[in-house]
């Protein structure tokens, strides 16, 4: 479906390209909507083009998954929308601010929450007041909010890899440059942890 006679920046402008007359929480948007409106906000092409990538592995990890059922449509969506929030801020803000974005503009929950969720392998209360965020938990909860938050530790310098790679690698490699580039700090090192439960649950729902 193309996309071509307005401009769309709410979840209503979708909806009402699809006839439909009230929200539907079951009803997402689909893939051409949210890149025009990530261009249409403004994300940087970079970003874009990164969150393709993240799209692309988190569906190849959700199609490796054997032992509990996935939303598909869910983490696709949910991956290209997670770094929206660069469209206004970038550091940690950002995930804070994708959320924010997609409530004001009446999309489904559960996209808000991977955006707010996908930051490192989540946030504790501590960790968010640390960087200036609301004191509460961000932390990835669905198996959707996981596949989205691990997928977009697998991209290196805008490389993508296939999950027949060393997801441990991949991991270990994205950590070590932010050790790098900010030291071993107390919330890096915790993300680390936290990211590798995710990845040893769901490696184990690959068996």
């Amino acid at each position: 479906m193309k996309y071509q006679y307005k401009t769309f920046y709410k979840y209503s402008d979708f909806l009402e390209y699809m006839g439909k007359e009230e929200e539907s929480t079951s009803l997402l948007p689909d893939r051409e909507f949210v890149l025009e409106l990530l261009k249409n906000l403004e994300v940087p092409y970079s970003v874009r083009r990164h969150s393709l990538q993240v799209a692309e592995i988190a569906i190849d990890i959700a199609n490796k998954i054997k032992r509990a059922k996935v939303n598909k449509k869910l983490v696709e969506i949910g991956a290209l929308l997670h770094d929206i929030g660069r469209s206004s801020t970038h550091g940690f803000g950002h995930a804070f601010m994708g959320g924010k974005i997609l409530r004001e503009r009446g999309f489904p929950e559960e996209l808000a929450r991977i955006c707010e969720k996908h930051i490192l392998g989540g946030l504790d209360k501590e960790d968010a007041k640390s960087v200036g965020l609301p004191e509460k938990d961000f932390y990835p909860v669905t198996l959707e909010e996981k596949i989205v938050c691990l997928a977009d530790k697998l991209t290196v310098k805008s490389r993508q890899i296939s999950v027949n790679e060393s997801i441990s690698k991949l991991v270990n490699k994205r950590f070590q440059i932010w050790f790098n580039k900010y030291g071993k700090s107390k919330i890096l090192l915790k993300g680390k942890e936290r990211i590798e439960k995710i990845q040893k649950e769901i490696e184990d729902l690959m068996q």
